[in-house]
């Protein structure tokens, strides 16, 4: 009887999993549907800290709820990034608001974080902007345990979110 316990309690937790996988896994053309992207932004990107070598990122398409950054409003960053430097980086969509409740967060099935190994990496994040800063999509240093900045390199997506 527990051996039977224990197999159903292994296969709820598989099912529960996997419907998981199938929820979180929607692309961002499904995102489109649920927050209608008919704006495509045209931005001007600024470097953040300069790139090494041949490293680089490279904006292919933002679209959003708005013709422009702002708050409430959800986007769509697609792109590449190359890098052939590091060992251990990742790649982050962020907001350089100041200290406080979440500045940025990711849509279902998208995330702010992308693991970088070395090469060329496609990325296509979905996000709401919930406070004013300035966008950026940066290069981390994982190895780097300086506390206050382990920035590689990165580039800022235009102007600052005033409201």
């Amino acid at each position: 009887m527990k051996k039977q316990i224990i197999i159903a309690i292994a296969c709820m937790a598989a099912a529960f999993t996997f419907t998981g996988c199938l929820h979180t896994s929607k692309t961002a053309a499904q995102q489109d549907k649920q927050h209608p992207l008919q704006y495509t932004l045209r931005v001007t990107p600024e470097i953040k800290r300069a790139f090494h070598s041949d490293d680089s990122i490279m904006i292919r398409s933002i679209t959003g709820t708005a013709p422009k950054f702002q708050t409430g409003g959800t986007y769509r960053v697609v792109g590449t990034c190359t890098q052939q430097t590091l060992k251990n980086a990742t790649l982050y969509l962020g907001n350089t608001a100041e200290a406080g409740p979440d500045a940025i967060v990711a849509s279902t099935g998208s995330s702010l974080f992308r693991p970088l190994p070395n090469g060329t990496t496609e990325f296509d994040i979905v996000f709401t902007l919930l406070r004013p800063g300035l966008i950026h999509v940066t290069i981390y240093d994982l190895d780097n345990h300086n506390k206050n900045d382990n920035a590689y390199a990165g580039i800022y997506l235009g102007n600052v979110v005033d409201r």
